[in-house]
């Protein structure tokens, strides 16, 4: 038991900085299956994401998502959501979670977002971060903030901008385009910058085969990974599943649910 708690604290510290995998990143099964392309995109897990996409839901609903990174439990990311849709613009509460009981990272963040006209979203969300390592350490705690915006420049074409901890490092910028080719197929790109860790360009498909069903498959580059997933819609229950694999880490699955409770907007 000691040593593989010693080998999940080696690869938190070493290998999951150095694959930016934390707290800031990719929340849902949808953006996670198109290569971690989410910050132009308008859903529920735009809470985590890009706190603009919000202004565009409609139902008070609850969410869920699991991942377990790498076939290791030590490892998992956890989040839950709720997002609250009313006249003065939408609120969200949301909670992750990353690792285990040697080592842990916490954020409970309070978003607000709103529609300025047809064309234009502006999202922030306040976080409360708490680090723990072992029983042995005192718990580190911050503040921060994470800030969106979300602009329909044609009826096809969205852009999105984020930027996560803008005043001190590490930070972490997000700029992006969701392109619906069809009715049926959306195309998203994607570059990130992160202060500690380089540039990410990321791409995405999502394809609707049926009025319930999609298949979403995606890329990125830092590190080189490919991901596939799909979702499905029963009534108001939205199942989403990805998967990714990269040839340094291995394989990551992940699975979301959405509870859309009651629709709040016309």
């Amino acid at each position: 038991m000691m040593k593989r708690s010693l080998l999940v604290i080696g690869f938190v510290l070493f290998v999951v900085p150095a694959y930016s995998w934390d707290l800031s990143g990719n929340a849902g099964s949808r953006g996670s299956s198109m290569g971690c392309c989410s910050v132009a995109l308008c859903d529920f897990w735009s809470i985590q994401n890009n706190p603009a996409g919000m202004a565009c839901w409609r139902d008070f609903s609850l969410g869920l998502s699991y991942e377990n990174r790498f076939l290791m439990k030590e490892l998992s990311y956890y989040n839950c959501a709720t997002v609250l849709p009313l006249n003065i613009g939408t609120f969200g509460l949301s909670f992750s979670r990353f690792g285990y009981s040697q080592y842990n990272e916490n954020k409970l963040g309070l978003a607000y977002a709103r529609a300025f006209g047809p064309h234009l979203r502006l999202g922030m969300q306040i976080d409360y971060l708490a680090v723990k390592f072992s029983d042995d350490y005192s718990t580190r705690r911050n503040a921060t903030f994470e800030l969106g915006l979300q602009s329909d420049i044609t009826e096809k074409l969205t852009l999105g901008a984020y930027v996560l901890n803008p005043i001190r490092t590490p930070t972490v910028f997000r700029f992006g385009l969701a392109y619906k080719v069809t009715a049926d197929v959306l195309a998203t790109t994607e570059v990130e910058y992160r202060s500690e860790g380089g540039i990410d360009y990321r791409f995405g498909l999502e394809y609707l085969t049926t009025k319930e069903f999609y298949v979403r498959v995606g890329v990125h580059t830092n590190p080189a990974t490919a991901s596939v997933g799909a979702g499905y819609t029963m009534g108001r229950v939205v199942i989403d599943v990805a998967a990714s694999m990269n040839q340094y880490t291995g394989v990551s699955f992940q699975t979301s649910l959405i509870f859309n409770i009651k629709n709040l907007k016309p």
